[in-house]
């Protein structure tokens, strides 16, 4: 089944609006504005306190949330099909979807990366970053199901 460009480009944008709210709770809540909620899923604090979820654990960048990666991640997303949307000619159109396959294809990497540190390593899962990760997941299979553009689809 493939999917129309414009509908592909509505629904990244509205995944990357409901990925952009996870990852701002959860950049909120690693800077201590917001309480960090984890139900019923145990394990969501030893995530919360591993040093992967402050700057991958990557020495330096501590100081910032990684979900404030996602965050950004997701809000660059939304801008993409916000200038989809607007583009002018078919080239544009082409180009910003290629950007957006490429930027979703590393950003599932990086969430399959988190979630085997879950897994393998802390052995807990956080289930805010079990939603961004499927939302990502998604994000990438509807760039996926994009049918080429037709000519009616790049003159309206």
């Amino acid at each position: 089944m493939r999917l129309p460009p414009k509908t592909v480009n509505r629904v990244v944008f509205a995944l990357s609006l409901l990925g952009s709210a996870i990852a701002l709770y959860l950049t909120l809540a690693h800077m201590n504005y917001l309480a960090l909620t984890c139900g019923e899923i145990p394990g969501c604090a030893e995530v919360a306190a591993h040093p992967t979820a402050r700057g991958f654990g990557i020495k330096g960048l501590e100081y910032l949330p990684t979900a404030l990666f996602g965050l950004a991640m997701f809000m660059f997303m939304a801008a993409l099909s916000f200038a989809r949307a607007t583009a002018a000619d078919a080239s544009r159109v082409r180009l910003i979807g290629t950007i957006q396959r490429l930027v979703a294809v590393s950003a599932v990497m990086v969430s399959a990366w988190l979630s085997y540190v879950e897994a393998a390593i802390i052995r807990a899962w956080c289930q805010w970053c079990i939603a961004s990760a499927i939302v990502t997941v998604l994000v990438l299979l509807v760039l996926l199901l994009e049918k080429a553009p037709t000519r009616r689809d790049t003159q309206t």
